[in-house]
């Protein structure tokens, strides 16, 4: 789901490069991944620079012999927003804001959209605060996200500070979907920390959650768990409509990545919403998880489950090879997640768990493996005690051994006996 629409995004992005003013016909390209697009884009921004680069630096000379006011009122009158814009990154960063200093917020608006921020970056480091509030409110007012996406990764923290008061929740929702890479969506949302409830209902009031569900996956994994633990925290109502949206999107390979990261507690409040609790649901998420390489990323969220909840897991994993299986323990040993492997072990029918504890117990390194299970909970052990008679003789004593260096002489002489 995520790849379709950042590939919505790059086509949108793309059609405003080729000066298309309607994005859908483009739409032959929605197949193409959004790198490739991406890739394209720059392409095309590289051959337009190349092809005007002198006329550029001619007009961008002559700018230097008048004065400022005057170079504005001929870049208003004469240029255009267009070709101001491709001027920028021809002129002395100073002498750019000086001239820009004399136009309309407006006209200044207008350039932006065919701003190039990469090549005019000098220029935008020093662009005032007060000038950018100004643009950004013109554009908000227009509602150009697209334009301020773009440049929400290249102007400095300062003139964000100063124009993001001006956008509503859900307007930093739209500029975010169209942000270019993980950098300026991690630095947007640490900017707006404050306002990210505010952004989720705003989201669900406004049914925008497509939108919010990519950018989330834009997110650097410190940054999209925090979300995600704000999320948690949100009213059920609101928490209902972003599990709903993730399974109607099929976007659990999104979401487990960030449930990877969250706190416990956000993650039991997860757990305990209705979606959760159907088998449909917990059976797609479980395959999400084995066929996208997400194995590590859904156990801290398995660990939360009821008993009801981890059979249905339980019960998708069991389809799958001894390969498989033994590829599975051993993530869960690379993780140090035995503690939340169990109550899936324990899910398992008896055949399965057999064949799972009979896989354990031919590991090479088993000894050493067995030595990671330094978890004090007594109800691990005891689950572990529980199906004693099923852990095969080798794999008993170890176990044992690792119970009584964890503190726990009874339970130790339970998986002994």
């Amino acid at each position: 789901m995520t790849a379709t629409h950042h590939t919505t995004a790059e086509i949108a992005k793309l059609a405003r490069v080729l000066d298309q003013p309607d994005p859908a016909d483009l739409a032959f390209l929605a197949e193409l991944p959004p790198a490739a697009i991406r890739a394209f884009r720059d392409q095309v921004n590289d051959l337009i620079s190349r092809r005007d680069a002198r006329r550029m630096q001619r007009i961008g000379a002559a700018a230097k012999l008048v004065p400022a006011p005057i170079a504005a009122k001929i870049t208003e009158a004469a240029f255009g927003p267009v070709l101001a814009a491709a001027v920028a990154g021809s002129v002395d960063p100073a002498r750019a804001v000086a001239i820009a200093g004399s136009l309309s917020p407006s006209f200044l608006a207008d350039a932006t959209v065919t701003l190039d921020p990469h090549r005019a970056a000098e220029v935008i480091t020093h662009v005032p605060t007060s000038m950018a509030a100004a643009v950004a409110r013109e554009l908000i007012r227009r509602g150009d996200y697209l334009t301020m996406g773009r440049l929400a990764g290249s102007v400095p923290d300062s003139a964000l500070r100063a124009a993001l008061p001006h956008a509503a929740d859900i307007d930093l929702l739209h500029v975010g979907y169209y942000l270019e890479n993980t950098s300026a969506a991690d630095r947007l949302l640490t900017l707006v920390a404050d306002r990210i409830p505010g952004m989720l209902r705003a989201t669900h009031t406004e049914n925008q959650w497509p939108e919010a569900i990519t950018l989330l996956d834009l997110l650097g994994p410190a940054e999209r768990s925090r979300i995600g633990d704000i999320a948690a925290d949100q009213d059920d109502e609101v928490i209902d409509g972003l599990l709903t949206a993730v399974d109607e999107l099929d976007a659990w390979d999104t979401l487990l990545p960030v449930a990877a990261g969250m706190t416990p507690t956000a993650l039991q409040h997860l757990t305990q919403r209705p979606l959760l609790h159907t088998p449909e649901a917990l059976t797609t998420i479980t395959d999400t998880a084995l066929t996208h390489d997400l194995w590590s990323d859904l156990l801290p969220l398995a660990a939360h489950l009821t008993p009801t909840q981890s059979q249905c897991v339980a019960a998708r994993v069991a389809t799958e090879s001894d390969d498989s299986l033994t590829a599975l323990i051993e993530q869960a040993h690379t993780h140090n997640q035995w503690a939340s492997l169990l109550p899936i072990v324990l899910a398992f029918d008896t055949p399965t768990r057999t064949r799972s504890l009979t896989l354990l117990n031919e590991a090479p390194d088993l000894e050493d493996l067995i030595s990671t299970f330094t978890t004090t909970d007594p109800a691990f052990w005891t689950a572990l005690s529980d199906i004693r008679t099923e852990i095969p003789q080798p794999l008993r004593e170890l176990l044992a051994a690792q119970a009584a260096r964890s503190g726990l002489p009874e339970l130790s002489d339970q998986l002994s006996s």
